[in-house]
């Protein structure tokens, strides 16, 4: 269960056993906050980011608005997609 780097990690023990003849199976599944899986409408761990970015949004626009000149400022994960920022706003 991961994302690409436990995927990509998982392949290398499967090469590595097939290298010196042993038998090996792999089996990985998709977890990714990022919401990029092709396939899938919505994996595992993008519904908890989003809830969690909603919180730091809310959080930082308390913060901006408490006093004159503040600036409230989020900065949230997602490689390239952004679908946690737009789904969060």
């Amino acid at each position: 269960i991961g994302g690409d780097g436990t995927h990509r990690g998982a392949n290398a023990v499967h090469e590595a056993m097939v290298d010196i003849g042993w038998e090996c199976s792999v089996m990985g599944v998709p977890k990714t906050i990022d919401n990029d899986i092709p396939v899938l409408d919505r994996s595992f761990g993008y519904k908890t980011s989003c809830t969690e970015a909603v919180k730091a949004i809310n959080a930082a626009y308390t913060e901006a608005t408490s006093n004159t000149n503040c600036i409230g400022l989020v900065k949230l994960m997602g490689r390239h997609c952004g679908w946690i920022a737009m789904e969060a706003s």
